[in-house]
């Protein structure tokens, strides 16, 4: 199981290295991303801990965090760095924020 999460993991990683977006835009989207991966495994970490000390897992919470990350705001906000991605004329500029200039 671990070994196809680091595979994942490798794929993707490699995938993100052939964008054509360069300086502050991408390293927008990795620090968002970042943030949000930091999140989702303090979380993780702080219920498996919560777990192993009372005894009992809250489910409840688990539940509420599901309905977070799979929320219309949550999903709108990866939709647009998703967006800022892309980039058809390879100027190094997302062509979402180049049709401001132009």
């Amino acid at each position: 199981m671990l070994k196809k999460i680091q595979n994942v993991l490798v794929a993707a990683l490699s995938k993100t290295d052939k964008l054509q977006i360069r300086g502050m835009p991408r390293l927008m989207v990795y620090l968002f991303l970042l943030l949000v991966i930091i999140c989702m495994l303090l979380f993780m970490a702080a219920w498996s801990w919560q777990w192993n000390t009372t005894g009992k897992a809250d489910l409840a919470i688990m539940i509420q965090f599901i309905t977070a990350i799979t929320s219309v705001s949550f999903v709108a906000a990866v939709g647009f760095f998703g967006k800022a991605m892309v980039d058809k004329d390879n100027d190094g500029i997302p062509d979402e924020w180049e049709g401001e200039h132009k």
